[in-house]
């Protein structure tokens, strides 16, 4: 047997089987997980640039004590089981974050704990961003590449909800020719820059991603929804508009 057998025995099984899901019981605490670690990155991107800002910091990434708190309360707040927990209602609403989501979460809010368990940076109240934060206009081409990648995905998706587009690009998510080729685009970066572009942008994220939905098929069986969810979108779409906005102000 060589590659091209398995390759084509891989493309027959995708086109005649089910699509793989995730196990139905992990769902239940996938939706906890989730969007207790959103609620937090939320709580101290917000309270970081609040902070920043009044101190003359400009960007800087800072974490108080009452930021920190209310952070960790809207995210114990996500594991109440029932009605009474955020996460029920979120669900209703939006289902479960993208695992990119979680994988940028889980950044910031690791970099917020590193923060606050060293007591001469969180004197100092700000530290810079890097790259393992949400997506913003500083961290360098191949981010700049993957911030329009992401905006155009959302744009195709959502032409594909209204069936606005000649074939149905969501339903192809499921196969596994769509996994190959993002995987093929995530890695493209390391084959042309070189190793240390994991380090300095926001491709070791997406990698991170495409490995836990590889693993475990999260959230839904379909790589777009590991890669993107509505909010994650919208935040790119604000990052770009800065982005160019600050282009196009410091061009003129």
């Amino acid at each position: 047997m060589n590659l091209f057998s398995v390759l084509a025995d891989a493309g027959a099984w995708g086109a005649h089987s089910a699509p793989v899901l995730p196990a139905l019981d992990s769902l239940y605490w996938l939706r906890h997980a989730a969007w207790s670690l959103v609620l937090a990155a939320v709580v101290v991107l917000l309270g970081a640039r609040r902070r920043g800002a009044d101190a003359g910091l400009g960007d800087g990434f800072g974490v108080g004590a009452r930021t920190a708190l209310l952070a960790g309360l809207l995210a114990a707040w996500a594991w109440v089981p029932g009605e009474g927990g955020l996460a029920y209602w979120l669900g209703l609403a939006f289902q479960v974050p993208s695992v990119l989501s979680c994988v940028l979460a889980l950044g910031v809010v690791a970099r917020a704990c590193a923060l606050c368990a060293t007591p001469g940076r969180a004197a100092s109240g700000a530290v810079q961003p890097s790259g393992a934060d949400l997506p913003h206009e500083g961290l360098g081409a191949w981010a700049a590449v993957y911030l329009g990648a992401g905006v155009l995905l959302g744009w195709i998706l959502l032409l594909d909800t209204f069936a606005l587009l000649p074939v149905q690009v969501y339903v192809w998510g499921f196969e596994p020719p769509a996994f190959l080729l993002v995987c093929t685009l995530a890695l493209l970066p390391w084959v042309v820059a070189g190793a240390g572009v994991w380090r300095t942008s926001a491709v070791g994220q997406v990698g991170v991603a495409l490995a836990v939905f590889a693993l475990s098929r999260w959230p839904s069986g379909n790589v777009w929804d590991a890669l993107l969810d509505p909010w994650l979108w919208l935040v790119l779409n604000g990052c770009a508009i800065r982005a160019v906005a600050r282009r196009w102000r410091s061009a003129s």
